[in-house]
Parts: structure tokens; C-alpha cells; sequence
């Protein structure tokens, strides 16, 4: 017998499950994984830092630079990217030697042997035996001593094969022919790979008779029973194995056909059919390697917590999986009947990408029509394409675009929209099941992320709303009595000298101080958010009033200011009276809360890649503009940052209307359709950002630029 392990070991190259592959596993798994750690212990595999820096330098990974050690290869994939390699490349090692005999069915043995991991694992459970995962390892892994007999005595094993045809067992024709069997190779090699005594134990007595295990210990008759009921499209359950257990027959029926119904149903979803042989080992690796590293993409997908991190995820796992070269996305803009271009920002082409737009009435577009019509659609065989395909095709650098709709809940949320050639289109139409299920997830976490994000501006603008409506009532019940009591005080008449008269007039004053507070309320609940809109130049308006801001209250606090104008912002039309509101608000804020030397910085910048061009109407969209106002200063407190924009939320309380302000700003804002943000931080000062979407210029006398 020692012998046989030897020429083994010489003659075979051992499956690989090695304590590196298993190190990774582990390591890629944890919560707080160390980037160095992985690179470590991939290092110590050749063949798996071959692997993943073969993939890397792919011409298909679409890369800025050239990435070239196995650090930067680990970043770029990523660790759950990395972890599913290292399975996938052990389940390959582990089919490998599937084509040693000419009759050989890898189907079925596949079959077999996943179909006896789920029972096992199934088993161990009811029985409420610890690590049910090692059992379904011991079960999907049972017979891989039959394969390393196979590959390492192929001439034998034609025997073997032959008197099995006669009605002999497999295991007794092994141990005639060649005096050992599969199951004690299979100790062998799981004691070679230090896995757990328990399944090498259980494994080794696979070919004892039913009546000796009768003996043993519960993990061996359980791996035993699992191997007895794991026959291909079967759920029978015989008395041998039923003589294993106390597990009432009742159950261990159930177990049978939910083991049955999981691997059938797997099996459906990978193509297989356990009685073909024809298909073969390529065929299988391919789907299997496919169906691991999509499904860590999809797992990838689930824990996106934003919409770049679920595209950059999605673009990853198709790079590997079908060696895509080239993925943009196109996303629905509802509210503007628009699908707006987006990809990494690594790529060369991400200004030109982000710069298109495509109108939903486009019937032209092949990407829009995959959007309307829920359907893939290909540039292959089409002429007269749309100038806008034509642009992305170019973009794409391949000979043809294939555009994958993204389902949502209300009809289509995008596409995705990849280079291909021929041959990638072809792969591509094979696996259209596997490509529905990523643009399922990728459209499931984009409702998702959307959802979150339009929950969270809802509740502030409710919040916001019932400030206001209070407020209203709060006045408009004040106001009733208020005027009552001036109505009453402008018609009493009292002779002059009259000693009351000193107290009216006191009164009279804090009656009008009142009306005065009021009316500040007013202004407050319904702040002007809306404006005569005018074509203008947002820089020069922002220059003016930033002048005057200079010489009257920054100049009084020795306050410094830094303008930088975008000199590329396009005239637009605006709130222009709105919009003064908010920069006096905002610079008046900044400089109350400085000292003496202090600075404020202000910017505004055309947002890249807002500005969107409809090729196909031969139009220009101005996007949006960014103003930020910096400051040096104190920074918000944090028990004022929680409510920021409430109203009367202010660090002055003592001041008439504080903290009203901002909640105005706010208004604004929002009525322009705009967004404000705020980054501030003890001692280090504050940071307001504001973004305002650009109305087109309406003067009909402005020059218009050419679409190129």
C-alpha cells in the first residue's frame, strides 16, 4: 500500500485543498482583514499569484496602469474577489482528473458527490452534531480517491472499469486489481491536506459492509448513510441505511427528497443532466468557476452601501467572469426623462462617458430601447445606428455595443452597456440567465440605496414642514388678540397728563415689538423661495455681492475672503434674488463665527461630467453648479450639527430670529431644486456646499455652441 501513495505522489499532481488556499479563505473571511496578511499568504502559493496576477495583466481588465505586484493585484480584486478565486481553483483541482477514462461521467459523479455533501450535512444537523460543514466537505470530497486511482493508473483501471460492467463492486475490483481502495486513498489525501480527523476516520470506511459500521461511532455511519442514499435522481431511502440511525423513517425520508430537490434544482440552474456524459469536465469547470465568483459578487453586491460601490462590484465581477473589457452604465433620471452615462473613473474615456445623455423618447437609441423594452440589445447586424450609440461604440473601443437593461420595481432603473465583439457576444447570449440574475441584484440594491436616500430627505422636509405649519398657527392665533389690544389702545382716549398715559405708550412699544417678532415669524414659516428667474452670469453676480459683503461686514472684522470662480460656468437662468439670499446668509454666518485675521474661502465650480450633451437632438444640458463656502473658524458644535437646519436651532440664542437663518437657506435651496451639505469639525472650521441645477440659458441672442 505504500507503494501505491508513492507512485501517487510521483506520478499524479495532488488536488489542491492545501492549508494556503485554506489560510486565504479564512483570512479573506474576516471582519477586519489585513491586506498585508493576504498578500502574505498568497505569496506563498506560485500558482495562485500566477493566477491572480494573470488576471490582473489580463488585456481584458480594462486598468489606468499596469498593476504588477500581488499587493496592488489584492486591492484592485478585492478580498471577496480574491476568496472566491482560491474556491473555484480548489473545486477545479478537485475535478480535475475527470477525463482520465474515456467512460467516465463527470456528470453524474458530480451528482453524486454534492448530492451526498447535502445529505451528510442534512443528517449531521438532525442528529445536532457540532461543524455540519465538515461533514458536507467529507461528503462532496468521498470519492476523490477514486479520481486519483483513475488518473494515476489509467491502464488499471480499463480493468477495473470492466469487471465493474460484470456486476463486481467498484471498491472489491480496486482492491483486486490494484490492493487498495478509493475510500482509504481518500483518508490518505484529506490526512495529506491536515482536514479534520473526523472525516478522514469516516472517510476511509466507505467500503466496509453495511453490518460493520453498525459498530462505529455516529460521524462514521453518518458519512455512510449519506453515501447510501446519494444515488442520482433518487430519493429511496434502503433498510441498511435506516438501520444506521434512530432518526425516525418519516424524516429521514423528508432529508432524502429536500437533498434530492436542492441538488436537482442546482444542477437545473447549472445545465447539467447527470445521465450525459457528454457534456464533460470543461464544460462543468466553466459553469462552476462562473457560478462562484457570481455569487460572491452578488453577495459583494448586497453589502454596497452606495451606488458606486455597487457598480464598481458589478463591473469587476463581469470582468472575471467573462473577460468583459469595457462596461458603462446609463441611469434613469425620472424626473427629466433621461438616461445619464457613468462609469470608473480610472477609465480615459469617464469625461466623455458622464458627458452623454440620452432622452427616453429617443427611438433611435438601441440603449434607451433596451430600457423602455425591458430586452437586451445588441449593435450586431444593425445599420443606421444612432449617432449617440455610434459615440459610445467608439467610446466602448470594440466593434459593437450589447445593452443589458437593469429591472426595478417601476419598469427599468438603467442599463448596462458593454463592448463586445462576435465571439464575447455569443458567450455573452449563453449565459443570459447568469446576466439577468446580476442586473436583477444591481437593480434590487440601486431601489434599495434610492430608497434610503429619498426616506431620508422626506423626513427632513416633513420635519421641516411641521415647523412651518406650526409656526403659522402659533402665529395667526397671537395675531387675533394682538390686534385686538393695539385696535383698543389706538381708541382710548385719556386727557393729557393723564398718569396712565406713560404706561400705555410702554405698552404700545412692546405690542409693536411683538408684530415685529411676528412678522420675523412669518417670514420664516414662508420664507421666498422662489423668484423671478433672469439669464445670468453666476460669477459676476457672485463677484458683486461679495464685494459689498467685503466692505461692509468682513471689512468691520478684519476678515479676509479667497474667490475662485470658475471661469468655465456657463450663463444660466436662476433665482438670481434667491440665490443672493444665500450667500448673504451664509458669508454673514462664517463671519460672526471668526476672529479677528481669519479667512473665508469662496468657490464656485460646473459640477464635472453635469453638463450633459443629447447627441442625438444635437443639444447641450448646462448641468449643475457648486458653490462652496470655507471658513477657519471654531466649527458647529455637535449638539447644533444634529439640527442643523432646524429653525431656532443657533449657538445665539440671546439674538432676535437666531436661528433661522440656515432653515431659510434651506428653503431656498430646495425650491431651486438644489441640495446644500455642510462639513465642519471642532477647531478645523466649516465647509457649506452647495449645489443648484442650471436652468439653460433662454437669451435667444446667446451664441450657441457646436455638438461635436
Amino acid at each position: 500500500m505504500k507503494n501505491i501513495f508513492e507512485k501517487i505522489k510521483k506520478s499524479s499532481p495532488l488536488p489542491q485543498l492545501p492549508q494556503v488556499m485554506i489560510q486565504l479563505i479564512r483570512a479573506c473571511g474576516k471582519e477586519n482583514t489585513n491586506i498585508d496578511e493576504v498578500t502574505q499568504i498568497i505569496s506563498r502559493d506560485a500558482g495562485l499569484t500566477a493566477k491572480l496576477l494573470a488576471i490582473i495583466a489580463s488585456s481584458h481588465v480594462n486598468l489606468a496602469k499596469q498593476v504588477t505586484t500581488i499587493k496592488s493585484a489584492v486591492v484592485y480584486l478585492g478580498l471577496d474577489t480574491v476568496r472566491n478565486i482560491a474556491i473555484s481553483s480548489s473545486a477545479m483541482q478537485f475535478f480535475k482528473f475527470s477525463n482520465a477514462t474515456d467512460n467516465f461521467n463527470i456528470n453524474r459523479f458530480w451528482y453524486h458527490s454534492y448530492k451526498c455533501a447535502v445529505l451528510a450535512q442534512r443528517i449531521a444537523r438532525e442528529k445536532k452534531q457540532a461543524n455540519s460543514d465538515q461533514y458536507f466537505l467529507a461528503g462532496l470530497l468521498h470519492d476523490i480517491g477514486t479520481l486519483l486511482l483513475m488518473a494515476t493508473f489509467p491502464e488499471e483501471y480499463k480493468e477495473i472499469e470492466a469487471r465493474v460492467n460484470q456486476g463486481q463492486d467498484e471498491f472489491d475490483a480496486q482492491t483486486d486489481i490494484l490492493d487498495i481502495d478509493g475510500p482509504k486513498v481518500s483518508a490518505w489525501l484529506f490526512k495529506q491536506w491536515h482536514l479534520p480527523p473526523l472525516i478522514s476516520d469516516a472517510v476511509g470506511f466507505l467500503s466496509q459492509p453495511p453490518a460493520r459500521i453498525q459498530e462505529e461511532s455516529d460521524h462514521i455511519k453518518i458519512l455512510f448513510m449519506a453515501n447510501l442514499m446519494a444515488e442520482p435522481e433518487s430519493t429511496t431511502v434502503t433498510k441498511d441505511a435506516q438501520d444506521l440511525t434512530d432518526i425516525p423513517t418519516a424524516v429521514l425520508n423528508d432529508i432524502a427528497v429536500q437533498a434530492e430537490n436542492e441538488v436537482h434544482q442546482t444542477a437545473k440552474s447549472l445545465n447539467l443532466d447527470p445521465g450525459d456524459s457528454e457534456q464533460g469536465y470543461h464544460l462543468l469547470a466553466d459553469d462552476l468557476k462562473n457560478v462562484s465568483l457570481c455569487f460572491g459578487t452578488l453577495d459583494n453586491l448586497l453589502r454596497a452601501k452606495d451606488v458606486p460601490t455597487v457598480f464598481k462590484t458589478i463591473q469587476r465581477g463581469l470582468e472575471i467572469i467573462f473577460h468583459i473589457p469595457r462596461i458603462f452604465f446609463f441611469l434613469r433620471d425620472r424626473e427629466k426623462a433621461l438616461l445619464t452615462g457613468i462609469c470608473a473613473k480610472e477609465d480615459r474615456h469617464y469625461n466623455i462617458v458622464t458627458s452623454i445623455a440620452l432622452a427616453m423618447n429617443n427611438t433611435n437609441s438601441l440603449i434607451v430601447k433596451s430600457v423602455n423594452t425591458g430586452n437586451i440589445t445588441t449593435s450586431i447586424d444593425k445599420e443606421d445606428l444612432a449617432a449617440s450609440d455610434t459615440q459610445v461604440i467608439r467610446a466602448l473601443e470594440t466593434p459593437f455595443l450589447y445593452a443589458i437593461p437593469i429591472p426595478g420595481q417601476n419598469g427599468c432603473s438603467g442599463a448596462m452597456v458593454i463592448g463586445v465583439d462576435n465571439d464575447l457576444s455569443h458567450t455573452l447570449d449563453k449565459n443570459k440567465t447568469l446576466l439577468a440574475l446580476f442586473s436583477r441584484q444591481a437593480g434590487t440594491c440601486l431601489e434599495n440605496l434610492n430608497f434610503h436616500e429619498r426616506y431620508a430627505r422626506d423626513i427632513s422636509d416633513k420635519k421641516m414642514e411641521a415647523y412651518a405649519t406650526l409656526t403659522d398657527k402659533v402665529v395667526h392665533e397671537i395675531n387675533n388678540p394682538i390686534t385686538i389690544i393695539k385696535n383698543y389702545l389706538e381708541t382710548l382716549k385719556l386727557p393729557q397728563k393723564h398718569p396712565a398715559l406713560e404706561d400705555i405708550s410702554v405698552v404700545k412699544e412692546e405690542i409693536g415689538r411683538v408684530s415685529s417678532l411676528l412678522e420675523g415669524l412669518t417670514s420664516f414659516s414662508k420664507p421666498k423661495v422662489e423668484g423671478a428667474l433672469k439669464t445670468i452670469d453666476l460669477n459676476e453676480m457672485c463677484r458683486r455681492i461679495l464685494v459689498v459683503l467685503e466692505k461692509s461686514i468682513l471689512a468691520l472684522r478684519q476678515i479676509r475672503i479667497q474667490i475662485d470662480l470658475d471661469a468655465g460656468m456657463p450663463k444660466a437662468t436662476l433665482d438670481s434674488n434667491g440665490l443672493k439670499q444665500i450667500i448673504i446668509n451664509l458669508v454673514k454666518n462664517a463671519a460672526e463665527a471668526l476672529e479677528k485675521g481669519d479667512e473665508i474661502r469662496f468657490k464656485t465650480k460646473l459640477v464635472p461630467g453635469s453638463a450633459k450633451v443629447l447627441i442625438d437632438e444635437k443639444r447641450k444640458l448646462p448641468g449643475m453648479a457648486q458653490i462652496t463656502i470655507q471658513d477657519n473658524g471654531p466649527g458647529i458644535p455637535s449638539h447644533i450639527r444634529e439640527r442643523l437646519f432646524e429653525p431656532y436651532n443657533s449657538t445665539k440664542p440671546d439674538a432676535p430670529n437666531s436661528g433661522l437663518g440656515l432653515f431659510i437657506v434651506h428653503s431656498i435651496v430646495k425650491g431651486m431644486q438644489g441640495r446644500i451639505t455642510y462639513d465642519s469639525h471642532r477647531g478645523k472650521g466649516t465647509c457649506f456646499t452647495i449645489l443648484i441645477p442650471l436652468a439653460p440659458d433662454t437669451d435667444p441672442s446667446a451664441p450657441r455652441e457646436e455638438i461635436i
